[in-house]
């Protein structure tokens, strides 16, 4: 999500320092994004000084201080915990300039959680949709104690890297895409736990009659199985909902037995088939 951030911006014009703490994930990242770049040079969408122009713009770093020392505005997206984010807006909040804005993007955990009295007016969530390079929605969420100048500044910087941008007044738990998604998902694991239909035949049914680019459980795998459990467990907790324990039922079995979607090559399916072919649950 970050090296996909930092290469959208650079795309329109802005100059990028992208931070993490292995040299070896920077390296992953650069080559990454120019892979994504070069394959719209070959169909015609960018030309090959401009892809060399935007992947200029963006500068690896391994220490936060650097990159933040003369920023003005941070996003940060690092791994989905609270106390992790938290200690990083407190080393933000001691490096970047009084007037820079410190942005999450994460998609579950309000600024509220992560600001805390790290300068909490000009802290924001800025949550952009994977790949970034491709999605086009920004949710812009105003925390309790942000400022309408951060959310006009969040609202201009968006939109400046060419993505559309749309206000979340109050924080809530899922923001608007993910709450409506993950109303319909549990639905989708409700149905599967009753054994109305098959995973593939839930998928198909999503893409083809709802025309999702995705059915709820590829999209789990391709978010990543533990990632979701540990969303859905916490969400659980926080506000119950009907179908929340067919659904983290579901994904601890798939979990304990290693199936943590398309990054462990198996999750709902078996990504070594092509095309991936639907796995039977475990016991």
């Amino acid at each position: 999500m970050g090296s996909q951030i930092a290469q959208q911006c650079a795309l329109f014009g802005l100059d990028v320092a992208l931070v993490d703490a292995q040299p070896d994930q920077l390296d992953r990242a650069v080559t990454s994004n120019r892979g994504h770049l070069e394959r719209r040079v070959e169909k015609g969408r960018l030309s090959i000084e401009d892809m060399e122009a935007a992947l200029s713009r963006v500068k690896t770093v391994s220490h936060v201080d650097a990159a933040a020392r003369e920023a003005d505005f941070v996003i940060e997206a690092i791994v989905e915990q609270a106390r992790a984010k938290r200690d990083l807006f407190r080393i933000l909040d001691a490096v970047a300039p009084a007037h820079a804005i410190l942005a999450t993007n994460s998609s579950t955990i309000g600024i509220s959680q992560i600001a805390g009295k790290t300068r909490p007016d000009r802290s924001i969530n800025m949550h952009f949709f994977h790949p970034v390079l491709v999605m086009d929605l920004c949710e812009v969420v105003r925390g309790p104690q942000t400022s309408d100048e951060t959310v006009r500044r969040a609202l201009t910087w968006s939109r400046r890297m060419g993505r559309t941008a749309i206000v979340v007044e109050r924080e809530i738990d899922g923001f608007i895409v993910n709450r409506i998604l993950g109303a319909a998902s549990r639905e989708a694991f409700a149905l599967l736990a009753d054994e109305v239909a098959t995973v593939e035949d839930i998928d198909t049914a999503t893409r083809t009659g709802l025309n999702w680019p995705m059915g709820p459980f590829e999209l789990s795998d391709f978010s990543g199985l533990d990632t979701v459990l540990g969303v859905r467990r916490d969400r659980m907790q926080r506000e119950h909902q009907p179908g929340d324990e067919a659904t983290v039922a579901i994904l601890e079995r798939l979990v304990a037995s290693g199936r943590l979607g398309r990054k462990s090559g198996r999750g709902f399916y078996d990504y070594s088939e092509d095309p991936p072919a639907p796995l039977p649950l475990p016991d």
